[in-house]
């Protein structure tokens, strides 16, 4: 059985993902993510990149997932753990 701290961590996912959350397909699947933006700067270039943050239970990321978000097609360029839930950087395929 779960702990305290477990359980309040659990309400308050189950309250963000209803709060702010949002779904996209990886792979076919549907799950629930929450948008992050942050600014990208490298050198000379500089542009938004968006990050989401899985909270669906089960997904393992890897580089080149396929994700349907907001209309459009992206892959995962790459991914971390963020609070302990994987939070992948896509960027929207070539056309």
């Amino acid at each position: 059985m779960a702990n305290p701290f477990d359980r309040m961590v659990s309400r308050m996912d189950a309250a963000t993902v209803n709060t702010m959350g949002e779904k996209a397909v990886i792979n076919g699947a549907t799950v629930d993510v929450i948008q992050t933006e942050l600014l990208m700067e490298m050198g000379p270039l500089s542009g938004n990149g968006i990050s989401l943050v899985v909270f669906t239970p089960g997904y393992q990321p890897h580089r080149n997932d396929q994700v349907e978000y907001d209309g459009k097609s992206s892959i995962v360029t790459r991914h971390e753990v963020f609070n302990g839930k994987p939070r992948i950087f896509i960027e929207q395929e070539a056309l």
